[in-house]
């Protein structure tokens, strides 16, 4: 009599035909991915006039193609003896997949690729056969970077984002705490203060370019009750005499920076005082009796008490602060476009405008700009990334 005997690792070995019909249709939809679909042939599938008309149709089988290689690849994967075997420490790693696969092909491969343009002269085009025109100059772009004035005027304004920028922390703070009451209607109050975070920052800057217009905006309304006056003039029309004309803030090579940062902290105290408003709904009570029993009581109590608990707040408000300063774009582009003369400029708009703004055809440059903008960053990331870890480490 024969006996059969189960090997006790049996079901962590690899299932073949899972694996092989798996790797099989993912073979299959990333050739049809890469040299069966395209625009023409969608187009002909389609009986569609022009070519043009089957972009949205082929972008959207292209899509159903990846999706169904990215679903082989993980029953694949399944089917591993590796996987089987240690599923507490493959699971984590198969959910992040997807995304560390779009964070690498959108985000990090186009740093290096900017990194490496910056290396190059190029107008942003190719030739009739698809081949690419640039031209390598090795640190022509850095040199001439460090020598143009208006990197400089770009830098300093960064610098003065940054610095001016940090004002909305504070605030924040401060109207957290106001608003940090249980009276009626309180929670009205808190929407309309959270209310500019929502607005797109594209409104927010037309907002502030109308109420800084020196002919009709909300200042030069402002400024007429104290030194304007209606007159008739001699064809018998009202008309607004001054004896002060109201300032131009965005037409002002002075002024432009601070009125555009003026504009940006008002959503960003906004978002500060959110983050110190759920701060303060984990304060512990019992630590603010203990101090009441000690005596303390307004400023000590909020500097020894009450801040000590706010650091995690505290940190997240100072590092979105500082990345919306280095990164700030939309709010320029939107008000004054650089101007007047370049002086508003900071490097992120610096970089677009030698792009594919008024010094279109210099991608090149735009790139060197991008990577010094990028190493900027680096710093403080990395900063951040270390203060984060040792807090991590901390706490464990």
């Amino acid at each position: 009599m024969t006996s059969h005997v189960t090997r006790p690792d049996a079901r962590f070995a690899t299932s073949v035909s899972q694996v092989t019909i798996a790797a099989l249709v993912m073979a299959i939809a990333l050739y049809f991915l890469s040299s069966v679909i395209s625009t023409s042939m969608i187009q002909e599938m389609l009986g569609l006039r022009r070519q043009i008309d089957a972009r949205v149709p082929t972008f959207l089988i292209r899509i159903c193609c990846l999706l169904v290689a990215i679903a082989a690849a993980f029953y694949a994967v399944t089917g591993l003896s590796m996987y089987k075997r240690n599923k507490l420490a493959w699971a984590p790693w198969l959910f992040l997949a997807v995304g560390l696969g779009f964070f690498i092909v959108y985000v990090i491969a186009p740093i290096f690729q900017s990194i490496s343009y910056s290396f190059t002269r190029w107008n942003g085009l190719y030739d009739i056969n698809g081949d690419w025109t640039g031209e390598w100059v090795g640190l022509q772009n850095y040199r001439v970077l460090f020598d143009d004035p208006n990197f400089y005027t770009s830098l300093k304004n960064n610098v003065l984002w940054l610095v001016l920028f940090m004002l909305a922390v504070p605030i924040g703070l401060f109207l957290a705490l106001f608003l940090n009451q249980v009276v009626t209607g309180i929670r009205i109050y808190k929407s309309l203060f959270f209310f500019p975070f929502v607005i797109s920052q594209v409104v927010v800057g037309l907002i502030f370019a109308w109420a800084y217009n020196p002919e009709f905006g909300l200042l030069s309304e402002i400024w007429s009750w104290f030194f304007c006056e209606t007159k008739e003039n001699i064809m018998g029309n009202l008309t607004r005499v001054c004896s002060v004309e109201p300032p131009s803030i965005l037409g002002d090579e002075d002024s432009a920076t601070y009125g555009i940062i003026a504009a940006g902290l008002w959503p960003q105290i906004a978002y500060c005082m959110i983050l110190y408003l759920t701060g303060l709904n984990n304060v512990s009570s019992d630590q603010i009796e203990a101090g009441q029993l000690d005596g303390a009581k307004g400023w000590k109590m909020l500097w020894h008490v009450v801040l000590p608990q706010l650091k995690p707040a505290t940190f997240i408000a100072i590092v979105v602060t500082v990345i919306g300063a280095l990164r700030s774009f939309d709010m320029i582009a939107t008000m004054t476009q650089g101007g007047p003369y370049g002086s508003s400029n900071v490097l992120a708009y610096y970089m677009y405008d030698q792009a594919v703004g008024e010094g279109v055809g210099r991608y090149g440059y735009g790139s060197a700009i991008a990577t010094v903008l990028f190493l900027i960053m680096l710093v403080y990331i990395s900063y951040f990334l270390l203060r984060m870890y040792q807090d991590e480490k901390e706490g464990s």
